[in-house]
């Protein structure tokens, strides 16, 4: 549909748009928001997917080591190093962060590279 109208002794033609069909106009805006709501919990649960670790290394706690200390040494790539000492506190059903020598741990290994040879090596256990 033309609508036109006259703005300071000028002639503007204007198109409106025309619903021809309330079904039509109910349908699209049902599909695009079922669309939308699809692809933006697509987007939030791909964000909290969790990965689970590879394997477990078995680590015998050495004089001076901290549950930090040995989480930083194992960290994966981009996490926070105190989400990952409260996941090795949860797998080994530690209470408190406090460990002492001897005790044997399972620390949780992310990816295909083991964590730095020089500070594990002699703690782990075969």
């Amino acid at each position: 549909m033309i609508i036109s109208e006259t703005v300071n002794g000028h002639i503007i033609k204007r198109r409106s748009i025309s619903i021809k069909s309330k079904l039509r106009l109910t349908m699209f805006i049902v599909v695009t928001l079922t669309f939308l709501t699809c692809a933006f919990s697509f987007f939030l649960l791909k964000g909290n997917a969790q990965v689970m670790p590879e394997y477990y290394l078995s680590l015998s706690v050495s004089k001076g080591d901290t549950l930090w200390s040995i989480a930083r040494d194992s960290l994966p790539k981009g996490r926070d190093i105190r989400d990952y000492i409260i996941e090795i506190r949860e797998w080994n059903k530690l209470e408190t962060a406090y460990i002492i020598e001897g005790q044997i741990l399972e620390i949780p290994i992310y990816g295909t590279s083991l964590p730095d040879e020089d500070s594990t090596a002699a703690g782990m256990i075969d």
